[in-house]
């Protein structure tokens, strides 16, 4: 349970300081630091459950692009404000990294398995957030249906 304790502040902390990096407002600041807990909070939930990649950060991707939708419309700012700095977290860095470092030392088998790796993770993300985006708007669009037939 530490562990994971450390790990949701950890993603707080980072999708916060990448928020003051890029200066998305202090106002939002707190937000965006729950944003990156709770994406990561995501992983960890699809991770337990699925294991693997690629459905953990699919789950994620959606409910940081979810939270985002919702908090841009209580806060009134955009989504993309609350969604990069707490998308941070999910970013294949270390994969991609070692995709890297293996095609320098041309270990070319063990390239093919961390860029699969690192794929995924990123499809699963893109995923994620298609889908969050795409509900939004779907709600969006519905609620205009039903103003115009109040009227």
């Amino acid at each position: 349970m530490t562990k994971v304790i450390i790990q949701l502040i950890s993603a707080a902390v980072t999708s916060g300081g990448f928020a003051l990096i890029y200066h998305t407002g202090r106002r939002l600041l707190p937000y965006i630091v729950v944003g990156g807990s709770l994406g990561w909070l995501g992983y960890l939930v699809g991770f337990h459950y699925w294991g693997g990649v690629f459905l953990p950060n699919l789950l994620a991707g959606f409910t940081v692009a979810a939270y985002a939708e919702i908090m841009a419309r209580v806060k009134t700012a955009p989504a993309t404000a609350f969604f990069l700095p707490s998308a941070i977290p999910l970013v294949p860095g270390s994969t991609l990294y070692y995709c890297m470092n293996a095609i320098a030392n041309s270990h070319y088998t063990e390239a093919a398995q961390l860029g699969w790796k690192t794929a995924m993770c990123a499809l699963g993300i893109a995923g994620g957030m298609a889908i969050g985006w795409g509900l939004a708007d779907f709600n969006r669009k519905l609620r205009m249906i039903h103003i115009r037939h109040e009227k």
